[in-house]
């Protein structure tokens, strides 16, 4: 009997552990370590993302399904949009890596991605690990949304026409979505462990503001070329630079 009550508790203990050390997993994993604090005096980061190189051709997309819906003609791929003029590449994330704490993680708000003329608009979303995205569908034709996701939970759903669905991110990772529907459709979903990030505009240009004082590592993600990375040390009420620059792979 007391033998038997010890294996009891053994096992009772062994579950307990494995509990402990999965919840301590999760917790890194949201990136529960940042603490948030008021930020005083914060300074701001800002830059360009900028191809080095001959400004490549725009990938087509054959559009060969729901016509009346997606259009006759063909579409130009978002998978590496650089500006003819200034060379700034559009949809980079750009974001500090690790910071311990700073200012608040708007992780309440839900935001949008939505479908349109059988493309996703944006073409990459970046949020905060823990939000929500509604998920929309504002053609009149059925879209199947496909997540290609590892750590938060993967989904496969059709969304008819007009209709909406909405789902959470708890975990830090670049999650691609896709339609099974209409194969040339494709977007990025990118989550970050901390508030402290944003998308380059058509011109390459990103701010990143009320960063507290002090060294970061700050990188720059692109679907096609990658990451870059690089250093900056913020000063208090001013504004730092850091550019990128990428060439073909």
């Amino acid at each position: 009997m007391v033998k038997s009550l010890r294996i009891v508790i053994g096992i009772g203990c062994l579950a307990l552990g494995v509990m402990w050390m999965n919840q301590v997993v999760m917790a890194q994993a949201k990136g529960q370590t940042y603490k948030e604090i008021e930020v005083k005096d914060g300074g701001t980061i800002v830059g360009t993302v900028k191809y080095d190189g001959d400004v490549p051709a725009v990938k087509v997309l054959k559009v060969d399904k729901d016509e009346q819906t997606c259009g006759h003609d063909n579409k130009q791929s978002e998978e590496l949009v650089v500006n003819g003029e200034s060379k700034g590449i559009k949809n980079v994330v750009v974001s500090i890596v690790e910071i311990a704490e700073g200012k608040k993680v708007e992780a309440t708000m839900t935001v949008v991605l939505d479908q349109k003329e059988c493309l996703f608009s944006p073409h990459v979303l970046v949020i905060s690990a823990g939000s929500s995205v509604d998920l929309l569908n504002s053609d009149n034709v059925m879209h199947n949304l496909h997540s290609w996701s590892i750590k938060n939970a993967a989904f496969n759903e059709g969304v008819s026409g007009g209709g909406k669905m909405t789902k959470k991110f708890d975990l830090p990772e670049v999650v691609k979505i896709t339609c099974d529907v209409h194969k040339w459709m494709s977007s990025f979903i990118v989550v970050k462990a901390n508030p402290y990030f944003a998308v380059t505009d058509e011109n390459g240009r990103f701010k990143i503001e009320n960063v507290p004082s002090g060294a970061y590592k700050i990188e720059a993600w692109q679907e096609k070329l990658g990451k870059k990375t690089s250093d900056v040390t913020v000063k208090a009420k001013e504004e730092n630079v850091v550019d990128f620059s990428f060439a073909k792979k």
